[in-house]
């Protein structure tokens, strides 16, 4: 279900939604209370190792419970995305980053009970401080070192964790020409 149709009722003073078109922004027509259905935000880390194999972990819950992801996660409120990036990467797989580079942002749907919330996901390449992994918060089921092969981006849970790994692997293929 989308989330605009989630609204049946305005959250400021409770009136029925008298009409679902246009779908976004929502507006009460009692008390002109608008809700905007702008995406929420989260960040995913591209972590690699000394032989350039990317940490992949596997999803411990729905949505797409058992497919590959990045560490991250949602950002919080009054966080920055490099602050959530550092929190969910230490909360997920108990590595420090040391430093980031953005990458890119992609846009994503994210299924949760059943409304479908929008996500702008923006992605980080990181260095980390290497040492055994640790899944600390239950998100994680296992995790891998592995390269790039379309095998291994067929398993993602998310179309926009596809497209920026397949971001970095092709700067990676034209960094070595």
């Amino acid at each position: 279900m989308k989330l605009e149709a989630v609204y049946r009722y305005c959250p400021v003073c409770g009136t029925q939604r008298a009409s679902f078109e246009p779908a976004r922004p929502f507006r009460c027509h009692v008390c002109g209370h608008t809700s905007f259905f702008g995406p929420v935000a989260a960040v995913g880390a591209i972590v690699t190792d000394s032989d350039g194999k990317v940490l992949l972990v596997r999803r411990a819950n729905d949505p797409a419970k058992g497919k590959l992801g990045m560490p991250g996660g949602f950002i919080d409120p009054d966080e920055s995305s490099e602050e959530a990036l550092k929190r969910e990467v230490l909360e997920e797989v108990g590595l420090p980053i040391l430093s980031m580079t953005y990458l890119t942002s992609a846009p994503n749907q994210y299924v949760y009970r059943g409304v479908e919330l929008p996500v702008l996901d923006m992605f980080y390449v990181v260095e980390v401080e290497h040492h055994e992994i640790q899944t600390l918060d239950g998100e994680i089921a296992d995790w891998i070192w592995t390269d790039l092969t379309d095998e291994v981006l067929n398993q993602l849970a998310f179309p926009s964790n596809r497209r920026a790994l397949e971001l970095y692997r092709g700067r990676l293929g034209s960094d070595a020409c």
